[in-house]
């Protein structure tokens, strides 16, 4: 096969993926400063069972705005690895991510058996789970 005639490989061809990414990295920012908005208003409670339901509402606030805050910290560098040119890489094995990981995560920095490697290390306390 004539290599001027090979359809793009998959590494040039992130256009989609990139603007999901910044989809997604629009919506987180929105949502997180809504969340933090929501995190400084103080109301009085009624009585101690409504103030002990607004503390748990508050931690599950932080909880999901730490979660959420995170995340977009994984898309903000997935897209400067997309501009250099490594995304799509994993990056223990340095192997090509599959597609279809890459459209189920698209923030992704290892690919599955990397991930899998990486869990079973975590449960067993000696690594940290690469997303």
């Amino acid at each position: 096969m004539n290599m001027r005639t090979r359809t793009a490989s998959p590494r040039n061809s992130f256009g989609k993926l990139e603007t999901t990414l910044e989809s997604q990295r629009n919506e987180l920012r929105s949502r997180i400063h809504r969340h933090r908005m929501d995190v400084v208003v103080e109301r009085e409670p009624d009585d101690e069972g409504a103030q002990a339901y607004d503390n748990i509402a508050k931690d599950m606030l932080v909880v999901t705005l730490e979660r959420e805050r995170r995340t977009l910290q994984e898309i903000e560098s997935a897209l400067v690895r997309i501009k250099k040119g490594e995304y799509g890489t994993c990056a223990s094995c340095c192997s090509e991510i599959p597609k279809a990981r890459l459209d189920a995560l698209p923030w992704t920095r290892v690919c599955v058996s990397c991930a899998e490697q990486n869990s079973k290390g975590l449960y067993g306390g000696s690594r940290q789970a690469a997303v």
